[in-house]
């Protein structure tokens, strides 16, 4: 399994590049579907999958010192071992203010970029065509306050 995940094409496309649901979906369910493990064993292959990935990523980037952990993953005690395990950089995860609503500042600043008509999507980081204003804006029931 782990072999099947690290040679799906996705890795070897050069960036930008983003993963969206979609392309979950598509490619990364089918593999993990046709495999018969127990559920502790698909999520220690799948974690040991994103660690190596990562890694692979980190030393295609000259002289990576530290990593920074955000986001959901940081809470995963496994993952942060190991992604130590498999980078030669220092893995950092930072205080929980920072893990859990790093997220949400960065959606709330795309919204801010959406109501005043700017960019939010930018082909430089999705890889999209151009860069775009992306997303939808709803009144609540009492309008904009």
């Amino acid at each position: 399994l782990l072999e099947a995940l690290n040679q799906l094409p996705y890795y070897g496309l050069t960036g930008p590049k983003s993963l969206g649901q979609e392309w979950v979906e598509e490619h990364l369910w089918p593999v993990l579907a046709g495999v018969s493990a127990s559920p502790q064993d698909l999520l220690a292959t799948y974690v040991e999958h994103l660690a190596g990935q990562i890694a692979r990523s980190v030393r295609g980037v000259a002289k990576v010192k530290h990593l920074l952990v955000t986001g959901g993953g940081a809470h995963n005690t496994f993952l942060i071992k190991r992604l130590k395990a498999n980078i030669n950089a220092q893995v950092v995860v930072p205080g929980t203010d920072v893990v859990d609503y790093k997220e949400a500042l960065i959606f709330a600043f795309l919204g801010v970029l959406r109501l005043r008509g700017l960019p939010n999507i930018w082909c430089s980081v999705t890889g999209a065509k151009q860069d775009h204003c992306s997303g939808q804006v709803y009144a609540g029931p009492q309008g904009w306050p």
